[in-house]
């Protein structure tokens, strides 16, 4: 990998209902063998739920593919997985935005651009979501 190390893909304060914000892409992930993501969600008041979609880019950027999808509703918590892009995919993933099942994954898509997606409902109250990228 070109940049192997951390990156930050989503660092916010939560207070109105998010609709599909994407956050900044990081487009330096050529070569990325394996990505760790932990996202952190640290609860405050109020709100509903909340989910973080990671998502990958083959295309520069033009279309996004879901590969990670981290729900939470009222209570803090931290999660982790690991994707493999050396893990064999044999059924076509449509690319999809914000629409993977909760907690769920697509191992063996990785990309050189790389992104996060909140959602959230309900108006939550000093609460921060974090999604952080180990790259390998």
């Amino acid at each position: 990998m070109l940049n192997p190390g951390s990156y930050t893909l989503l660092s916010r304060q939560l207070t109105t209902a998010v609709a599909g914000e994407a956050q900044t892409a990081v487009d330096k992930l050529a070569g990325i063998l394996a990505a760790t993501l932990q996202c952190e969600f640290a609860y405050g008041s109020g709100g509903t739920s909340c989910k973080v979609y990671a998502q990958v880019s083959l295309d520069n950027g033009l279309s996004w593919v879901d590969v990670a999808c981290f729900a939470f509703t009222t209570a803090s918590a931290v999660k982790v997985v690991n994707l493999s892009a050396q893990t064999p995919v044999t059924t076509a993933v449509t690319p999809a935005q914000a629409s993977l099942t909760d907690n769920t994954v697509v191992d063996g898509i990785l990309g050189a651009v790389m992104r996060a997606v909140v959602v959230s409902t309900g108006t939550y109250a000093n609460t921060q979501v974090r999604l952080r990228l180990d790259a390998k």
